[in-house]
């Protein structure tokens, strides 16, 4: 096992896995199969947990262990103790516009990747360790990696868009809709501190993350795994070219503006015009994303 991440790294990209996963409360998280995705030891995983269940992202599970817990978390590397992220986001940033430009071969091994990005063995593990978590990298046996090819084109982005044009309204009047409170309380906190100026300080990954929470925590309310697990896979598709067309966007106060109106209107049980915002909302967002960035 390689023994490369400290626990507060190791715990963030726990939680990166339950985010990017779409993973609903009360899912188990075997720590032999953690141990297995981030080649760790049990140890480690066990002590980054209790760490996870200290901000409230799993709990102890009735059947022992660990589970998802109720309710979206926004939560920092920063906050968990991890070190400065500044590196390692331009590092992500990389790689990830690398392999969405498809300059990177199929397979890499991690000693071609320190040559080719000059940077350390730690932090290139940490970037694929998060890239696997998010499902576009994959552990090959030895020191090798293999990048998963993506679907990137702006005519499989506008499907994309298209899908969740199409869905996400529908999914918010389905008659097993039932509102998470606390949960899309939580994600209208978030949003309400963005505009009101947090969302500058904010990198691109970091901006696409809460908005694709909020659009999560709304659709898991819908209760219908087959809507929840598809936007779970169009996110692993659209995540790496919404980094690069989020960057160049002036726009993101008014998507946190609209998050916070649908999240009131949902709130206040109005669920017909929430979900005909949510419409406006996306229609607006696939327009302006369409833009070349």
């Amino acid at each position: 096992m390689t023994e490369t991440l400290q626990i507060p790294n190791l715990a963030h990209c726990i939680a990166e896995y339950i985010r990017s996963e779409g993973l609903p409360p009360g899912t188990r998280l075997p720590g032999r199969k953690l141990a297995e995705r981030f080649r760790v030891s049990r140890t480690p995983v066990e002590r980054a947990l209790r760490l996870l269940e200290q901000h409230q992202v799993v709990s102890p599970s009735a059947s022992g262990g660990y589970e998802v817990q109720s309710g979206p978390v926004a939560i920092s590397p920063e906050v968990l103790g991890a070190e400065p992220q500044s590196e390692y986001e331009r590092l992500y940033l990389r790689l990830a516009d690398d392999h969405t430009e498809g300059r990177l071969p199929e397979r890499a091994s991690e000693n071609e990747l320190i040559r080719r990005y000059g940077s350390s063995r730690g932090m290139i593990m940490r970037v694929l360790q998060r890239a696997a978590g998010e499902g576009w990298t994959e552990r090959l046996p030895g020191r090798g990696w293999a990048f998963i090819p993506l679907l990137t084109s702006e005519l499989t982005y506008e499907q994309i868009c298209r899908y969740r044009i199409v869905v996400e309204p529908a999914a918010m009047l389905e008659p097993t809709f039932v509102l998470d409170r606390p949960a899309l309380e939580a994600c209208r906190r978030e949003q309400v501190a963005m505009f009101d100026g947090a969302g500058r300080d904010l990198s691109p990954v970091e901006l696409f993350e809460s908005g694709s929470r909020f659009h999560q925590t709304v659709l898991a309310c819908s209760r219908n795994p087959f809507f929840i697990n598809g936007l779970t896979q169009a996110n692993r598709v659209r995540r790496l070219i919404e980094y690069r067309k989020t960057m160049g966007s002036v726009n993101w106060r008014n998507r946190c503006m609209h998050h916070v109106r649908i999240a009131e209107l949902l709130l206040d049980e109005a669920r017909e015009e929430a979900a005909s915002l949510m419409r406006t909302h996306l229609e607006q967002g696939a327009r302006e994303k369409s833009l070349p960035t």
